[in-house]
């Protein structure tokens, strides 16, 4: 704060530093080191009520200093919200808030070159609309130009020797999936990484790669009105050949 142009508003003013801090409910003691010095740091909250009282901007104290940004709409709203929760939504909020500033302390970090992905320890953990706390993912560094929104790590070999036990797949949500894609799909409670195929007569077929799991195909006839949701598209190198029958 720029005491000095403090000191020449209260004279301009006829306001002594003594009235001031009776308005302020502040010691004089403090109003006397603000003025000695142009490099005094202040509370804003301070400075603030300081130029209420003289009616006079901020800008009128301060020279090469960085101002607090004023919230934007999105975060006016958010503060709205804020203040008609209860004490224990509050306390939930702000529970989120600090576990999301914890990973983004965290995070690995990031250059032009590449961009945050979300990881999920499963692939079912990939279907949680919001993921929960814990282990369930992790920050996930992919070149800026990837068309991944997300990334799983694999469990199993049902997909060998294309996607690896343990290997990371990196996915795009809201793809549309075609016979031979490759894709994360929830049938019956679980989650799946399959390769799609749809027939002529409207029967689905998910398929392992690994044809030596083909005990772990799935087979959903067209008739058994079974909704099947694809959480993502998996984004391989190399396109998968469908298997010879089917």
């Amino acid at each position: 704060m720029r005491g000095s142009m403090l000191k020449e508003v209260l004279q301009e003013q006829g306001i002594s530093i003594s009235e001031l801090a009776r308005r302020l409910n502040v010691s004089a003691q403090t109003l006397y080191s603000m003025v000695k010095r142009d490099n005094q740091k202040v509370d804003f909250d301070m400075m603030m009520h300081i130029c209420q009282q003289l009616d006079v901007p901020v800008e009128h104290f301060c020279e090469d200093t960085a101002l607090p940004k004023m919230p934007d709409l999105r975060e006016w709203q958010f503060i709205g919200k804020y203040r008609r929760l209860s004490e224990g939504s509050k306390q939930l909020v702000d529970l989120v808030m600090e576990h999301e500033l914890g990973r983004d302390a965290a995070a690995p970090e990031k250059s032009d070159d590449t961009k945050i992905i979300p990881l999920y320890a499963t692939p079912a953990a990939a279907g949680y609309a919001s993921p929960a706390f814990g282990d369930d993912y992790e920050d996930y560094s992919v070149p800026s130009g990837s068309a991944a929104d997300f990334a799983v790590r694999i469990d199993g070999d049902s997909m060998e020797p294309y996607i690896h036990d343990g290997s990371v797949a990196l996915c795009k949500r809201g793809e549309i999936i075609h016979d031979g894609d490759v894709g994360l799909f929830f049938v019956d409670g679980d989650m799946k990484c399959k390769q799609y195929c749809q027939d002529y007569s409207g029967n689905v077929h998910l398929f392992s790669a690994n044809r030596d799991r083909s005990d772990a195909d799935v087979f959903i006839k067209a008739s058994a009105g079974i909704t099947i949701m694809c959480f993502g598209k998996v984004l391989l190198d190399k396109s998968i050949p469908l298997p010879e029958s089917r």
